[in-house]
């Protein structure tokens, strides 16, 4: 273990000094970006986020849940559903438009 001598040193500048190191380990100890970061097929996605990526409100979504059209996963108290199976529910049940009124006049 190396000694570490802190006499002639300011306060301070040992504060900032250790900061800096703590920093720096800290920074070499994150795993990279591309290793902690699922698939984007696998990405977990809050009921809202589903809603959004099928353009959808969320009473449709917890609908498809419910149906059984989404698969989902409860995490602790909170649901969440893979975007690959949002992703697939979306491009089976495409949206139907309804006619436009016509109004006599």
């Amino acid at each position: 273990m190396a000694i570490i001598i802190t006499q002639g040193v300011e306060y301070q500048q040992l504060l900032d000094d250790l900061r800096a190191l703590i920093r720096h380990e800290m920074s070499l100890a994150k795993p990279s970006a591309a290793e902690s970061q699922q698939p984007a097929s696998d990405e977990l996605l809050t009921i809202k986020q589903a809603a959004e990526l099928l353009d959808v409100c969320v009473a449709t979504v917890h609908e498809y849940k419910r149906r059984g059209l989404l698969v989902y996963q409860k995490i602790g108290a909170r649901v969440y559903i893979k975007r690959s199976d949002v992703l697939a529910a979306g491009t089976q049940h495409q949206r139907t438009t309804k006619p436009a009124r016509v109004r006599s006049g």
